[in-house]
């Protein structure tokens, strides 16, 4: 995509302060910055909305913010890795990911659509599936909502939305599990390991020797054992070792971005000393996202 000098500058400026605020930037704030003048910056951001490269969002609080594609056309290759999730029940769709999502009926009494623009194969989905679309990146938000149509030629999935949501700005290390947290050394026999998960309700654990994190044992550490006569055997030998860990000052958000990569369901968290000082889950993540409000539409649906 050809842009001009200014165009470029004016979109590197809003990235800057929109990154820096995480939310709509003015285009007299973007002026103040590159010391023009508003109305030119004004009607640059007309054309650059043309491109899709900017989506303005009205009202006093409102401005401009960048779009995905602002950050391949300024070759910005950390935000095309970037991939905004959609799930069919609490199943996520592979090879499919969210473009843009737009809400083309907000004012109706009684319902709001809104129009799911996707990378992938929107034949993968029929009318009626339940959906839970993000957390977007910009604005943590998730989407729930039921598939009233689509278009296969434009990859434009319609839904009647049920429900919207925002992943809270919380930091891990004040919802993490701190007190009373159960771990194992690494010489604890597997059998007195899936004894202490049944009566604790809990599905995983850190393995720590001498105060250091060595390892992880879950339900599916255990249930490997049992299928090969081990429960006798310690939870050294069936345990994964260099477990995927998070620091406390990292987000909700961060969490779920971490777990969704490396496909976890649970982080251990260490201090800058690497000291364990608890564990989250993608449970723990959820509860509090979501207020238990997509399974209740899942038992209703």
């Amino acid at each position: 995509m050809d842009l001009t000098i200014v165009q470029r500058e004016i979109l590197q400026e809003l990235i800057n302060i929109y990154e820096e605020k995480n939310k709509p930037v003015k285009g007299t704030e973007i002026a103040k910055k590159l010391n023009r003048n508003p109305g030119t910056i004004r009607n640059q951001m007309q054309a650059l909305k043309s491109l899709n490269l900017v989506d303005g969002v009205p009202g006093p609080r409102g401005g401009y913010i960048p779009t995905s594609y602002t950050y391949r056309a300024l070759g910005m290759s950390s935000e095309c890795s970037i991939e905004v999730p959609i799930y069919k029940g609490n199943k996520k769709v592979e090879g499919v990911s969210v473009e843009k999502i737009i809400f083309d009926t907000v004012a109706h009494e009684k319902s709001c659509s809104s129009m799911i623009q996707i990378k992938g194969d929107t034949r993968l989905f029929k009318e009626g599936d339940l959906l839970k679309i993000g957390p977007t990146y910009h604005n943590k938000i998730i989407v729930f909502g039921k598939v009233i149509g689509r278009d296969d030629i434009n990859h434009i999935l319609l839904i009647d939305v049920m429900g919207v949501t925002s992943i809270p700005n919380i930091s891990i290390g004040n919802i993490a599990i701190k007190e009373n947290l159960i771990y194992f050394a690494p010489t604890y026999k597997i059998k007195e390991a899936a004894k202490i998960f049944y009566e604790n309700k809990i599905s995983g654990a850190p393995v720590i020797s001498n105060d250091k994190l060595v390892g992880i044992f879950t339900h599916h550490d255990m249930a490997n054992a049992l299928s090969k006569d081990m429960e006798g055997e310690i939870i050294e030998k069936v345990m994964v070792k260099n477990p995927i860990t998070i620091n406390p000052e990292k987000k909700i958000y961060d969490a779920l971005m971490v777990m969704d990569k490396h496909g976890v369901g649970r982080l251990i968290v260490v201090d800058k000393n690497e000291k364990v000082i608890g564990i989250i889950t993608r449970t723990d993540v959820l509860k509090i996202i979501e207020g238990a409000l997509f399974n209740k539409l899942l038992e209703n649906y």
